[in-house]
């Protein structure tokens, strides 16, 4: 198998703006979603008449279905640029640490292998980008549109507190407390600078989170409530339950959270903040940690005292999870 292939589209568009980035295990039977919203996907034109382009990339994190044949079929269509790569099993985070090397955009958004744009999302991103003041573009990682119930038609999560709604990651969680499912973009560039960690412990994933926040420590993000994506509840290729590789990942959360955000955000989220310090203990132990080395991953003593005295709580929630 030819692990990297594109077809004539793609060699030929020079200077796309936007990557749709897919990363993708088992879905050849989501995945046409993806390609069918993309084909109907409309170029805004800019004043000097040039379209802003895009680019389809999908990373295949080791499929052993027909993906590869039903992307080689999309290939010889050549009617949107595609590129294929694959890679052996790693997980989401390593893909996405190689779409941002492979990008040749100045934009990247992530398309789940279920997703479905509506065709205005090209120019929804392009004109929610050029709507902020182009002196403190520098200041801002991207730009974060909504998602809608393709059941309902109506828009995920509570509405944003202001227009234009300029925020850090954690302070739209925290402190507005804005929630729904989303659908943004961030500066290539930036997703160079933040990759997703890569644990020395086998992990089938990395929590989103973690990047987005730690971004979210140096950039904003331009929040609109203007829909761009369905949001589909596919679950073939969902972890559910006890599960020792997806506690080993949620651990890390739990350790960044209770590091950088607990004493910052306490006040304003107090349960999101206890479900931080009771998680890091009871994923700690599902993934086999002690007590002394959950306890030497806390950094500040007052978070190691509040982690230490929820410890039993923390155990006997491994024990009945």
């Amino acid at each position: 198998m030819n692990k990297d292939i594109c077809n004539k589209k793609y060699e030929e568009l020079k200077a796309p703006w936007m990557t749709f980035f897919t990363p993708t295990y088992n879905r050849e039977k989501t995945l046409p979603r993806c390609y069918e919203s993309l084909k109907k996907m409309e170029l805004p034109v800019e004043a000097d008449g040039r379209k802003v382009e895009f680019e389809w990339l999908i990373v295949d994190d080791g499929s052993q279905d027909n993906t590869f044949s039903l992307v080689s079929g999309w290939i010889e269509e050549n009617l949107i640029p595609i590129r294929y790569y694959y890679q052996p099993n790693s997980g989401k985070h390593v893909a996405s640490n190689v779409s941002a090397e492979l990008s040749r955009a100045e934009m990247l958004t992530g398309m789940d292998s279920d997703d479905s744009f509506l065709p205005e999302t090209l120019k929804v991103f392009r004109e929610g980008w050029l709507s902020i003041p182009e002196d403190i573009r520098p200041e801002f990682r991207g730009v974060t549109a909504r998602c809608i119930d393709p059941e309902t038609g109506k828009m995920v999560g509570t509405p944003s507190p202001r227009q234009p709604y300029y925020v850090h990651t954690q302070d739209m969680r925290f402190k507005d407390k804005v929630t729904g499912e989303m659908c943004g973009f961030n500066r290539v560039d930036v997703l160079r600078e933040f990759p997703f960690p890569v644990f020395e412990e086998k992990t089938s994933f990395c929590p989103e989170s973690i990047v987005w926040y730690s971004m979210g420590e140096k950039y904003k993000e331009s929040v609109i409530d203007i829909p761009v994506r369905e949001y589909f509840h596919d679950t073939d290729n969902a972890l559910t339950g006890k599960n020792t590789r997806r506690s080993a990942a949620n651990y890390h959360l739990w350790k960044y959270e209770v590091n950088s955000l607990v004493l910052k955000y306490l006040r304003y989220a107090p349960k999101d903040m206890l479900k931080a310090i009771v998680g890091m203990s009871m994923d700690g132990f599902i993934s086999g940690r002690s007590i002394r080395s959950i306890l030497r991953d806390v950094k500040s003593k007052r978070c190691k005292v509040a982690v230490a005295a929820f410890i039993p709580a923390g155990w006997v929630l491994s024990k009945i999870r």
